[in-house]
């Protein structure tokens, strides 16, 4: 419980970037320089800028103009406390430290925290840029280039940091026995053949992402771009790098069911009609979401 609750607080703090970040590319505005007010321009001073309790505090109005705050603000950094302070409840409900601890003098201990600590950064990445595309995609059926392109870049980057670590690390065990240095090179493939394995993972993401975009692409070609956009591709390279196989084609399949029923049902109320479109976006972020959470359980 102590673990989520960190989780939440680091989560409303990112889930306040996260809008930021929606907003300014909705607005095609920088994403440098500091916060304002959208109502009145008035630059915000740090103690304006505590997610979830500066709203509270202010009575969701503005300290400068009073005009009110839109609620927005508060939900996305609650989903985003709740998001991710649910990730640090499931990680370290599940994660077991060694015996007494970890020694930082023992580079074995390091190594498997910074794999651990590694494996978490990419997870709260995902969310974060996940919620972001969310916002966009919702609101004006836009995923930015400027947030997406990047993202799969550093995703690709995060993947290949970890598969670096857990090599580097299966190296270091090895090389510690008289036994396992007869295993290294040149004396033997047996190391070759397991680093291969543990990096096989980050080959399959990056094939996903490769998969699943070129699934889309040709899902554009076939509607003349009716049926999906570009950004829904590009969205599907990353969810395919970030989530990897076999995860990435659950995330799909769940983003076509729910997507399925949820217009199915706004056909039904009168809200749409057939041959309307809506966001495809939110739909895959909810994918990802429940196989980024529960994808072990249910493959």
């Amino acid at each position: 419980m102590a673990w989520g609750s960190v989780g939440f607080l680091i989560g409303i703090i990112l889930g306040s970037l996260a809008k930021a970040l929606a907003d300014r590319s909705l607005n095609d505005k920088s994403f440098w320089g500091r916060s304002y007010c959208p109502k009145c321009q008035h630059k915000l001073v740090w103690y304006d800028l505590f997610p979830v309790f500066s709203y509270f505090f202010l009575q969701g109005r503005c300290r400068y103009c009073r005009k009110k705050i839109e609620i927005e603000y508060l939900i996305v950094e609650v989903i985003s406390g709740l998001l991710i302070g649910f990730l640090f409840w499931q990680t370290f409900n599940n994660f077991h430290p060694p015996a007494g601890g970890f020694n930082f003098q023992s580079i074995s201990n390091i190594s498997n925290f910074s794999i651990f600590v590694s494996e978490i950064i990419l997870k709260i990445f995902f969310i974060i840029i996940l919620m972001v595309i969310f916002l966009t995609d919702l609101k004006k059926m836009f995923i930015p280039d400027r947030i997406i392109l990047p993202s799969i870049v550093a995703g690709i980057f995060l993947n290949l940091v970890i598969t670096v670590l857990e090599v580097g690390y299966f190296y270091y065990l090895l090389s510690q026995s008289t036994l396992g240095r007869l295993l290294l090179p040149p004396h033997n493939e047996y190391f070759q053949r397991h680093a291969i394995a543990l990096a096989q993972p980050f080959f399959l993401s990056l094939l996903m992402g490769l998969l699943i975009g070129g699934f889309f692409l040709g899902l554009i070609a076939v509607t003349k771009g009716k049926g999906m956009g570009g950004g829904d591709m590009k969205l599907g390279v990353f969810i395919g790098v970030m989530l990897g196989f076999p995860y990435s084609l659950f995330a799909l399949v769940l983003s076509f069911l729910t997507g399925a029923v949820f217009s199915v049902a706004l056909i039904i109320v009168g809200k749409k009609h057939f041959g309307q479109t809506i966001p495809f976006g939110p739909f895959l972020v909810l994918g990802s979401l429940i196989m980024l959470f529960w994808g072990r359980e249910i493959v």
